[in-house]
């Protein structure tokens, strides 16, 4: 009997540990409540309490250090979240910022995440620093970070900061209908509060229920009821037109020449969206604006045998688009490229979510991925399709079917078939699959010029016809410590994905990863992770292409200071039929967050790296090293200087096979939330390119924007010496405008 009672003891302490509490919203008029940074008694009195109360880093739900009180309550249109969290100001950390470009490690922040459908499909996180400068992620469940977290969500709402003698108050007002949620009157919605914060140079993050670290669903923990009766849905109905010009010219055959400038181009187009009802959409553009501002962060290709990938930042692959993401490439948005008319119909139902995306794209990119290489040329008009259905079973477990296809004028086709899984077993086993199948045909046309061969076929364009295949399965085991995975890859020689990002194919991978994680509520090392990963990979033929092994070691220590070491040693390399054996290198990364002003990344890669884009490739020694500084001034003025050195010297130090750097300034002056000025220069000098943008932008939510800059470039494309090149003399000139608003019916 006493161990009877014991195990009812241990059962009923474990389910009331992580058990959801409900939280029942009391309807407000919507004129008792202003976004002004003040929290009112009157605010105060409609609201209900949410208690942050359990801190999960570094303590594991232990009492959090700070108070937090939330208040929340809802209208017939918004969600209300008045919030006043406690602290010394003096040890705020944070800066008006652009929408999205908060520091969640060096600032204080509140997240808010929701689950409407309360299957742990998505978490949609909208979150604030202490100035109210916003932030919003959508996290799924999926077997690694990288699948489950999408940072380029966007969703709006309306927020405000306010610093106070003890501590900051933020409140936020959210539309119900900015996020997707089930059909009826009558609403419950997972969700929970978050705050984080650096006490002492330590960073802790404090939350409103208990966290379980040995589940490795962090959706699934999204479990707190917010309960709305008489929720009055409105249809949204939004239109998003745009006006755009620019005004470019170049030197025409000599630096001495002026620059020559064309006619003025300009731009109007019009995006609708129509809310179907309080789950589902119908998106469509009209010669679509899908330029971006920021210019992308140049990355190293100097020594890269295959096509490089870059984050999508266009607002339109935003809502629904974590339906089409997979775990590798057989979706990727930036190839629609210059579309003049697209479309997308979202579903979220109970338990199922479909989307269908259309494209008639005018500048199509065209990849092939290759067995040690990959080839991308620039296309023409093409019409493009995808379609996925994902049906939940419940938050472990998934099932879905997708499909792509692009059709190029002029003939030539490439579709692409696919199911997918997700199924969980006791909590932390966890196994994700896909399985793809491609029928193809090539265009007949001039895009890329090579005399490669795959499948006895010419990678030359030339209409010849081919299908492939492509598997994913992946298994892993995933405790507080522990993480243990097994992955494999078989991409086909005749596999690719027209409307993705496959830039190899003809492997056969086989990954075994185990991972080991410690935090520390005390001591100089606040959290400690080591890992080990082997790989083995064979092409088709069954001969072996590399034998890979790596180590990791990593740990946060002094002003939260982050030093990670790996290891990677090729045993084996064939690369273009040659054997590289035992071909090793390191790279350190530290990362640190000295004070509330400053942050420093630096890394260092040394050892041996192949030379692959020589006519012979040969070992080489490589020498790598990446700084960047981040720092504040006030609470308006960010400077950020970085510079990225590479070099691969031949091991008789005879020459170097390259040498050179990338250097990047950037400075910003945010005047509030919604307006900057801001100024990036870069100077390339592999290929002694050099270019300025200044920019001054209005941007109040994720759709409306105002902007006018200029970029000027600065290209050694001439006959005359390099002495003579004048990185400071322009050679081709652009300035840009636009003005894009959302418009609410």
């Amino acid at each position: 009997m006493p161990k009877v009672t014991l195990l009812f003891l241990v059962v009923f302490l474990q389910s009331s540990l992580y058990s959801q509490k409900d939280f029942i919203l009391l309807k407000a008029d919507e004129s008792n409540i202003i976004i002004d940074g003040v929290l009112s008694k009157e605010e105060k009195s409609i609201g209900v309490m949410v208690p942050v109360e359990y801190e999960q880093e570094p303590g594991d739900n232990t009492p959090t250090k700070v108070k937090t009180d939330v208040y929340v309550t809802y209208t017939d249109s918004y969600l209300y979240f008045g919030i006043k969290a406690y602290a010394d100001p003096q040890n705020i950390r944070g800066q008006i910022r652009p929408r999205d470009k908060v520091e969640y490690q060096n600032e204080d922040i509140v997240f808010i995440r929701f689950d409407p459908f309360k299957d742990a499909r998505a978490n949609y996180i909208i979150g604030a620093n202490a100035y109210g400068s916003q932030l919003d992620i959508r996290v799924k469940n999926a077997t690694t970070e990288e699948d489950a977290f999408d940072p380029n969500y966007n969703t709006i709402y309306e927020t405000k900061g306010n610093i106070v003698s003890d501590g900051y108050i933020l409140e936020f007002k959210i539309p119900l209908n900015s996020i997707p949620y089930p059909k009826g009157e009558n609403q419950i919605w997972h969700f929970n509060l978050s705050r984080v914060y650096t006490i002492d140079g330590i960073f802790h993050r404090s939350q409103s229920q208990r966290f379980d670290r040995n589940d490795p669903c962090w959706a699934c923990q999204v479990t707190d009821r917010l309960i709305m009766k008489d929720v009055v849905y409105k249809r949204k109905v939004e239109l998003l037109p745009y006006i755009s010009g620019n005004l470019s010219g170049e030197r025409e055959s000599s630096l001495n020449d002026p620059i020559n400038f064309e006619g003025i181009n300009g731009e109007v187009g019009l995006g609708v969206s129509y809310d179907l009802s309080s789950s589902a959409s119908l998106e469509l553009t009209i010669n679509p604006d899908f330029s971006q501002v920021e210019a992308d962060r140049t990355q190293l290709d100097i020594n890269s045998a295959y096509a490089l990938q870059y984050p999508e930042l266009r607002p339109f692959f935003n809502k629904g688009m974590d339906l089409l993401k997979f775990m590798d490439g057989a979706f990727y948005s930036r190839t629609i490229n210059s579309p003049s008319i697209s479309s997308k119909i979202i579903n979220q139902g109970e338990s199922s979510g479909t989307i269908m995306l259309t494209a008639i794209d005018q500048t199509s990119p065209y990849l092939i991925g290759g067995e040690d290489k990959s080839y991308i040329g620039d296309g023409a008009v093409s019409y493009v399709n995808a379609f996925r259905h994902q049906k939940l079973f419940n938050s472990g477990t998934k099932f879905g079917a997708f499909t792509t296809n692009r059709f190029y004028e002029g003939g030539g086709y490439g579709n692409l078939f696919g199911i997918d899984g997700l199924i969980t077993i006791n909590k932390i086993w966890r196994i994700q699959f896909e399985l793809i199948k491609n029928f193809n045909k090539e265009p007949i046309q001039d895009w890329i010029d090579s005399d490669d061969t795959f499948l006895n076929k010419t990678v030359r364009l030339d209409g010849e016809k081919f299908s492939g295949s492509a598997t994913y399965f992946r298994f892993s085991r995933q405790t507080e410590h522990w993480d243990s995975s097994f992955f494999y890859r078989g991409i086909t020689p005749g596999y690719r994905a027209d409307v993705g990002f496959t830039p190899k194919n003809n492997r056969k991978w086989l990954t075994f990863t185990q991972k080991y994680e410690v935090l520390f509520e005390e001591g100089i090392i606040s959290k400690l992770e080591t890992s080990l990963k082997g790989d083995i990979t064979y092409n088709y033929d069954n001969d072996i292409k590399s034998r890979n092994f790596d180590f990791d070691l990593s740990f946060v220590t002094v002003g939260k200071t982050e030093i990670k070491y790996n290891y990677d040693i090729n045993f084996l390399r064939n690369y273009l039929g040659v054997d590289y054996k035992n071909v090793g290198k390191s790279e350190l990364n530290i990362k640190g967050f000295p004070t509330s002003n400053l942050t420093f990344v630096t890394k260092f890669t040394f050892g041996r790296e192949i030379a692959y884009n020589e006519d012979i490739p040969e070992i080489g020694r490589q020498r790598e090293a990446y700084i960047s500084l981040e720092y504040k001034i006030g609470e308006n003025l960010n400077i950020q200087p970085s510079i990225n050195y590479a070099k691969l010297e031949r091991l008789d130090k005879s020459n170097n096979f390259f040498s050179g750097y990338i250097s990047r300034f950037a400075v910003r002056y945010q005047f509030n939330n919604d307006l900057s000025f801001r100024i990036i220069s870069e100077y390339n000098d592999f290929n002694e390119t050099f270019f300025i943008q200044p920019l001054l932008k209005w941007n109040p939510n994720p759709s409306t924007i105002f902007y006018i800059g200029s970029n000027q470039n600065s290209i050694h494309d001439f006959n005359v010496d390099p002495e003579d090149f004048d990185p400071m003399r322009v050679n081709q000139s652009q300035f840009f405008v636009k003005f894009q608003y959302l418009i609410g019916l």
